[in-house]
């Protein structure tokens, strides 16, 4: 075979190459995000499904209000950056920001869910209910308060970081784990080293002050601790912040009702 002829092959050969790449590359470009249900099926449902080494079960919103009350965002920074024993995106390099996302929406509140067909389509952020996740913006910092009764973290195994925080759960009725997380306003930084008191005050009653402390699960901007509350009580809370940063402290105001 003359050696123009090879050549020519050679290069139609190396043509074919190049466009089957190509196409594969555009294939995994143009890959449409996969819907909550999808990913939590393929990836999550291993560990969350019934909750291993203390992972948030599907669907069970009390597993999930502790981690979301500061914000969707900053538990999908966790999933992808790995957090406990889950590796960064579940093991699952492939997974897409999105994507992690979705699954944990869907993980919240499966009936939620965005219908299949849509192609990229995402499912709604999870809106929460009240008291959790209120948030104030005091002096260009956002403090948000979550409040959440002991008996839904009595359910964690005691090795979990939720079972075994703040000295472990406490025994007994009336107990209620406060969360109080704070970040800049503008950047949504985490503010960590941050003094942290929380004033429970019944209007005409009594009052007492709780220190926080800095939280082992989310974020080092975390900070939480028990308190005792009685039923059918309207109850202010004011969370005083002393930022390392600043001289004098922040002060936020809260109402808080026990049914």
């Amino acid at each position: 075979m003359c050696v123009w002829i090879r050549n020519l092959l050679a290069l139609a050969a190396l043509a074919v190459a190049v466009i089957a790449q190509y196409d594969a590359n555009a294939q995994t470009s143009t890959r449409r995000d996969r819907s909550g249900k999808e990913v939590t099926e393929a990836v999550c449902a291993e560990c969350h499904a019934t909750g291993v080494k203390g992972a948030p079960r599907i669907g069970e919103r009390a597993d999930w209000s502790v981690r979301l009350s500061h914000g969707i965002d900053n538990v999908v920074n966790l999933a992808i950056r790995g957090h406990g024993g889950m590796p960064a995106r579940g093991g699952k390099a492939e997974l897409t920001d999105n994507e992690v996302k979705n699954a944990i929406i869907y993980m919240f509140n499966p009936g939620s869910a965005a219908k299949e067909g849509a192609a990229g389509a995402t499912t709604a952020a999870p809106v929460l209910a009240k008291p959790a996740g209120n948030v104030k913006i005091v002096s260009g910092t956002e403090i948000y308060l979550g409040v959440l009764p002991a008996e839904v973290l009595r359910s964690y195994p005691k090795e979990s970081a939720e079972g075994s925080m703040h000295g472990g759960v406490p025994s007994g009725t009336g107990h209620y784990h406060v969360n109080v997380s704070v970040l800049d306003a503008i950047s949504k930084a985490p503010i960590s080293g941050a003094k942290v008191d929380i004033k429970v005050d019944e209007p005409g009653m009594s009052s007492e002050t709780k220190t926080l402390q800095p939280m082992t699960i989310s974020n080092a901007a975390s900070y939480g601790n028990y308190i005792r509350l009685k039923g059918k009580t309207q109850y202010v809370f004011i969370v005083k912040v002393q930022k390392p940063d600043s001289a004098q402290p922040i002060e936020a105001r809260f109402e808080h009702r026990v049914y």
